[in-house]
């Protein structure tokens, strides 16, 4: 049968105390497009919440926000960004790297 696992479903386990609700549905469709979809937040929060009828909107983002780590979304992004930018946003923070421990070690002295 169809045995696929998805990914957001351990995020899910949180929740287990909405299950039944239309909340919970809503919660769910929002990970998953977000997670095995990869669509953004906006996008999948209003999405669930159209198809759920939950509202506000603010409750099913809280929601989310608590089932995904804190970086989620700048490990996303990050991931998602050219390559070019990838590589010149390296040197900038090297730089930065550089120029603050020099600061330090004049500081000190």
């Amino acid at each position: 049968m169809n045995n696929k696992v998805y990914k957001y479903e351990k995020y899910m386990k949180k929740f287990d105390h909405l299950k039944g609700t239309q909340l919970y549905k809503a919660v769910r469709m929002a990970l998953y497009l977000i997670i095995d979809i990869k669509r953004p937040l906006k996008f999948a929060l209003s999405c669930s919440s159209e198809k759920h009828k939950v509202k506000p909107i603010k409750r099913i983002e809280d929601l989310v926000r608590i089932a995904l780590p804190d970086d989620f979304f700048e490990k996303r992004q990050r991931a998602n960004a050219p390559k070019e930018k990838r590589e010149e946003a390296a040197v900038r923070h090297k730089a930065l790297e550089r120029w603050t421990s020099l600061l330090k070690t004049t500081s000190m002295t």
